[in-house]
């Protein structure tokens, strides 16, 4: 059993975590019960009334009972492994780097050194937002950080002290604490030189206060999905009217436009409210020591990227960009060279880095020469990069 560090004591998990995966496993459980203890107590009053299928109601009750004792049978062994989960979950934070560990069967254990840190961020998803709980991820160049480098499961105020925590060490600003927040000497026994704090000097305020989303880009966004709402919902009807049969499209064609017209319209609201509540959370900051970015619909992400991690800074546009003058802005770190399975089976690139959306292409570029001058400049390597 690991024994708590001092930045676990500090910033303890949250007792709601062990309900968090106890409810976001309830319907699971459930399913599995349904199928598997009412087919085995089927299979068991058969067996027990020596071959006699019965009555309904007699099999319906054995359905009933097997389904019940297994739901509470293996919800009981699974919140055990929950609580042996939760006790064994480590994480502590080392001169040099931070060590996580976690898991009962199969325990993984990751340490990531401070200096090959990409991306501090915080995300929520549904279950996380209605019970206050936060997620803290760190991300280095290796996808094994991106699986396993997280803390899960804390509250607000401990996500925060965590992720400031964690920031301070990879701007060099902590490199004065030892052994998870208690203070030592400035001087290392090594003689290794003391680490600078990796900050920069902004002329100008760089938010999505000051370059907000444009409303060419919100106009661009609702026709875009108004047109693609109409195609989805075309093609969904069309798979559903291949399928079917015995129907007579001359006489039901004032049925079928009707069908595709509200399914159409269903769909275009949908993604209308979800586009604008991805616009209210939406949100980023350049701050002296890393780029502060937050999007999510229901679930929402917040990113901490450090300047040193920034490896290039691209202004991109797509065809009907172009025709609006609008531009995007991709800041990338080495941590968008992490892979994952796509759709098709394969490893696929996850680019993880920040993407300013909605912006003029003169503010986009200016925006990108400031961060060409003051981050990947010819003094770049006073920020580490």
């Amino acid at each position: 059993m690991n024994n708590q560090s001092d930045l676990q004591q500090k910033y303890p998990l949250s007792p709601k975590k062990y309900w968090k995966k106890i409810i976001s496993n309830v319907i699971g459980y459930a399913f599995a019960s349904i199928f598997i203890g009412g087919f085995t107590g089927v299979l068991i009053s058969i067996a027990s009334s020596g071959g006699d299928v019965g009555s309904n109601y007699t099999i319906f009750i054995s359905a009933v009972v097997g389904i019940v004792v297994l739901f509470i049978v293996s919800m009981s062994i699974y919140s055990l492994y929950v609580k042996v989960y939760i006790k064994r979950y480590y994480y502590a934070g080392e001169e040099h780097f931070i060590t996580i560990k976690k898991g009962v069967f199969a325990p993984s254990e990751i340490h990531v050194q401070w200096q090959k840190i990409q991306d501090v961020y915080v995300d929520q998803d549904i279950l996380d937002r209605i019970m206050g709980l936060y997620d803290v991820h760190i991300a280095s160049a290796t996808s094994a950080s991106s699986i396993e480098a997280h803390i899960d499961g804390v509250d607000y105020a401990a996500s925060e002290g965590l992720k400031k925590f964690f920031l301070d060490k990879v701007s060099g600003r902590g490199h004065t604490e030892k052994n998870d927040g208690s203070q030592t000497a400035a001087s290392h026994s090594s003689g290794a030189p003391e680490k600078v704090s990796k900050t920069i000097k902004l002329n100008e305020d760089i938010s999505s206060d000051k370059y907000p989303l444009s409303n060419k880009w919100i106009g661009v966004s609702l026709v875009n999905k108004f047109i693609s709402s109409f195609i989805i919902s075309f093609f969904v009807l069309f798979v559903i009217l291949g399928k079917a049969k015995n129907i007579s499209f001359e006489n039901a064609f004032v049925y079928i436009v009707l069908g595709w017209l509200i399914l159409g319209v269903a769909i275009m609201i949908f993604r209308t409210i979800a586009l604008f509540l991805w616009k209210k959370n939406y949100s980023f900051k350049f701050t002296p020591e890393h780029i502060y970015y937050r999007e999510g619909v229901i679930s929402l992400s917040e990113k901490h990227m450090p300047y040193s991690s920034i490896q290039d800074v691209t202004v991109k546009q797509g065809i009907i960009e172009r025709l609006f003058g609008l531009a995007r802005v991709f800041i990338e770190n080495a941590a968008q060279q992490q892979v994952a399975i796509g759709r098709n089976g394969r490893p696929e690139a996850v680019f993880s880095g920040v993407i300013l959306q909605g912006l003029s292409i003169s503010d986009a570029k200016k925006i990108t020469d400031i961060l060409k001058t003051t981050v990947l400049g010819k003094d770049s390597s006073h920020y580490g990069l």
